[in-house]
């Protein structure tokens, strides 16, 4: 199913508010971790970063087009940047300069771009 050019402007709209909606939810998600004696798995960055590769292109096949998953990831990068930056009263919002957040930023920001630059895949009728 492809939309029109309005129908695309309207769907590309209301997933970049679904993106940062996700950034949002991943943005405190991304701090759980389970520690098994030395061993800390930060699980709760490596899922997010995979929800956000499932939601993208999900919502690429479904719209038949780019633009959506370029919606959503540049909304998720919008509101990860707000909740990473620093205010001059206060330390960082959310996420904090730890080897764990800049994991999830990076690996966010390379699966996000790749999964939103991949062509989507529309069924041909039968």
């Amino acid at each position: 199913m492809t939309l029109s050019r309005g129908g695309l402007l309207a769907a590309s709209l209301a997933f970049l508010i679904a993106g940062s909606l996700l950034g949002t939810v991943l943005a405190f998600w991304q701090a759980a971790r389970l520690v098994v004696g030395p061993l800390t798995i930060p699980w709760g960055a490596i899922v997010g970063v995979i929800l956000l590769v499932g939601v993208i292109r999900l919502a690429t096949n479904a719209a038949g087009s780019r633009w959506v998953g370029v919606a959503i990831f540049a909304g998720w990068l919008v509101a990860t940047i707000v909740f990473a930056s620093s205010t001059p009263w206060a330390a960082d919002i959310v996420l904090s300069s730890g080897a764990r957040q800049l994991g999830y930023l990076l690996g966010g920001v390379i699966a996000g771009s790749a999964a939103a630059s991949i062509r989507a895949r529309v069924s041909l009728p039968v």
